[in-house]
């Protein structure tokens, strides 16, 4: 109740003047914490006192409120110490208002490329880090895997890659049962409402076309593996338009699907000499100056095709990959690759993971990856009809620029 005596108006203010400065030293408190090493050495209470401009029984207040929770621990005459580890940094986590994920569980099928291992490495040691619990499981069987799951403890929070391979409704059920949050990494889902994390891969197609065109080149050829996954179908689609379309000064060449390729890490030099040794004409060149590729880690086998036709790169073919900028055995050192980032990856999984646990009643949503453009030396200015003849072995003097 509202006072009209001076003293009393007073004394209310005092109070919530001390309550506002407790807060706010616990509040940064709780700041320092998180971003300090375990075992970091807090600065002592005049330090604090004078930092914050508040009473020696306000630090200590804080103080003591922390050390119960776990989170700093005092030594006498050493000084007060933060203490980090799962429960006490979910503890911060929590004060801090922020999603605790204490553990989590990755499931992938046994197909898996270097790129999903590597987000996996990625998120592994960004949660070891944070004192979380991780359990990796690669799968051959959906089957087996869900005997397995029926009898293992629940989890926070579960990812599930799914490398252009189609996801069982069951799988899902079962893991949105065991599970506060359960995100995919990729898109190809259907079915179920569930957090996904992909690429707009027809997006990564459109840079690679320009990139193309502003080196010259007219005519385009596209590969990709043999699957129905909605990226892979969304961006042979996409190229097909261009085709239907037939863009002036333009001419895109029916995309190439390898029969026999099913997912990204199968070896693709015998399945591409297979599909496009029939193309070559009799002056030993495809048809068209630029190949896209679209699904295939094995870049190692698509140069090896290459040579065995005696196509030279990118002289005579200009290569674009997409891909993931930074995998190496996607790119080899040698790609000019649009896509993703698998580090980007990793960290959009674990930010999905945790804005589903703080807020449990949002709708299911698909977070794109941006996506950019890495030019290495598989892709060359076309090279002028004069220039092209000089060096068949004409007048040299034709190899000048002109």
């Amino acid at each position: 109740m509202y006072s009209d005596k001076p003293a009393d108006r007073l004394l209310a203010a005092g109070s919530t003047k001390a309550a506002g400065s407790a807060d706010i030293v616990l509040e940064a408190l709780y700041d320092l914490i998180a971003v300090s090493e375990d075992g970091a050495r807090l600065p002592t209470v005049r330090d604090l006192m004078r930092r914050y401009q508040v009473s020696q029984a306000v630090v200590q207040g804080a103080v003591g409120r922390l050390r119960g929770q776990g989170l700093l621990t005092s030594q006498v005459g050493r000084g007060t110490y933060v203490v980090k580890g799962g429960a006490a940094a979910n503890r911060a986590r929590e004060a801090a208002g922020q999603a605790v994920l204490d553990s989590l569980l990755i499931l992938s099928n046994a197909s898996m490329n270097e790129r999903c291992v590597l987000v996996q490495n990625h998120i592994v040691d960004k949660m070891s880090r944070d004192g979380s619990k991780v359990v990796q499981i690669s799968y051959h069987h959906t089957d087996h895997l869900l005997e397995i799951l029926g009898s293992i403890p629940n989890f926070d929070a579960a990812v599930l890659q799914s490398h252009y391979e189609s996801i069982p409704v069951r799988l899902l059920r079962l893991l949105q049962q065991k599970c506060k949050a359960v995100v995919v990494d990729g898109h190809t889902v259907s079915g179920v409402d569930v957090d996904r994390v992909g690429t707009d891969w027809e997006d990564a197609l459109e840079l690679a076309l320009r990139h193309l065109c502003d080196l010259g080149h007219r005519s385009f050829g596209m590969v990709s593996l043999n699957t129905a996954a909605q990226p892979i179908l969304a961006v042979r689609r996409a190229f097909t338009r261009h085709l239907a379309i037939g863009r002036e000064g333009l001419e895109f060449f029916p995309p190439v699907t390898l029969q026999h390729v099913l997912h990204p890490t199968q070896s693709v030099c015998d399945p591409l000499e297979e599909a496009l040794a029939p193309l070559v004409a009799a002056s030993g060149k495809l048809p068209f100056t630029a190949l896209v590729t679209l699904g295939i880690s094995d870049t190692l086998g698509l140069t090896q095709m290459l040579e065995r036709l005696g196509i030279r790169w990118p002289e005579q073919l200009s290569l674009v990959v997409l891909g993931h900028r930074d995998v190496p055995a996607e790119h080899i050192g040698a790609m000019t690759i649009s896509g993703s980032s698998h580090q980007e990856a990793a960290e959009s999984l674990v930010e999905t993971i945790r804005r589903r646990i703080a807020n449990p009643d949002l709708p299911p949503q698909i977070s794109y990856l941006r996506c950019d453009q890495v030019v290495r030396r598989s892709t060359a200015r076309v090279q002028s009809p004069r220039r092209r003849t000089a060096s068949h072995g004409s007048d040299p003097a034709l190899e000048q620029p002109g």
